[in-house]
């Protein structure tokens, strides 16, 4: 039995129907990886990235009898910072940013790490025939090649062609590193080069960024430096692995994502797009942090014994 599933369709699910809705606008950012016909069972279905494309249509097709207006990150970003500093219900009414967007009814954005050639071949077609808009995050140095699990990458041609009908695209790094074992120097040539060189293919500015591998946000000293280090290389948002809602409240270059693959039935789906999901984060955050007092504690005991 999977728990995170069981504990918020059965438990989780029911109690906040109860509950008054949460205040503010919350939009579900989706991240997937892989669309593909052969999904990686042998892994838990936590830690699984691929959706086949059958699944992936049946989502896509629930998003759309739902009614979910399916937006960029660009646009998703631009919604919760114009509703972050307009207080005034009037005013968010008659704002030029909610004029495209109706906010009586349910919102998401669709979110493709890695740059896989997969999403070209079949993620695309199924996107195009509801019309719905997405965002790939590239791993620069990896187009035109094979990506780390041997899948091939998105080709040159094909990330213009998708650019031309309106997929947006941003970084993922040039080499798909975890940025917290790099220095300084090494992190400035991951944002600062992925970002020319997507610019340079899709002819576009590409201020979106997606941080490669689990974001270590309990890591606040590295997290406030990789922040100022993207805002100086021309970034403006961004996504992460953290689980929930994407907020008001959150840092736009850090914005919170649903992880989407194959084992998410409707049941799950839904109770995921609904911030069901969200209780999640707070268990692992909780855990991050004693395990870091504990590893500080080890290490004090250590010191005392040498």
């Amino acid at each position: 039995m999977r728990i995170d599933r069981f504990f918020t369709v059965h438990c989780v699910s029911p109690i906040r129907k109860m509950l008054p809705q949460r205040g503010g606008l919350q939009i579900p950012i989706l991240m997937y990886h892989s669309i593909s016909d052969y999904p990686d069972n042998h892994l838990h279905p936590y830690y699984q990235t691929v959706t086949t494309p059958k699944c992936f249509e049946q989502q896509m097709h629930f998003l759309s009898r739902s009614g979910y207006q399916v937006l960029t990150l660009s646009e998703a970003v631009k919604l919760l910072l114009s509703e972050a500093s307009l207080s005034n219900s009037a005013i968010q009414k008659n704002s030029p940013s909610h004029k495209s967007f109706d906010c009586q009814r349910p919102m998401a954005v669709i979110t493709f790490d890695d740059g896989l050639r997969d999403f070209y071949t079949n993620a695309f077609p199924i996107l195009d025939k509801f019309g719905f808009k997405a965002t790939v995050f590239v791993v620069s140095g990896l187009i035109d090649k094979t990506f780390l699990t041997g899948h091939d990458c998105l080709r040159s041609q094909e990330i213009k062609e998708l650019a031309s009908k309106g997929i947006e695209f941003g970084s993922h790094t040039v080499n798909h590193p975890q940025l917290k074992e790099l220095s300084r120097n090494e992190i400035i040539y991951e944002l600062g080069k992925s970002k020319q060189m997507i610019e340079s293919i899709t002819e576009c500015s590409a201020p979106l960024f997606s941080y490669p591998y689990r974001f270590p946000e309990d890591a606040s000293i590295f997290t406030k430096t990789l922040s100022m280090l993207l805002i100086d290389q021309g970034y403006s948002a961004g996504v992460t692995t953290i689980i929930g809602l994407a907020n008001t409240k959150n840092n736009p270059l850090f914005l919170k994502r649903l992880p989407i693959n194959n084992c998410d039935d409707s049941q799950f789906f839904r109770a995921k797009l609904e911030g069901n999901y969200d209780w999640l984060h707070t268990v692992q955050l909780t855990y991050k942090k004693f395990r870091a007092i504990f590893s500080v504690q080890k290490r004090s005991v250590v010191n005392k014994a040498l």
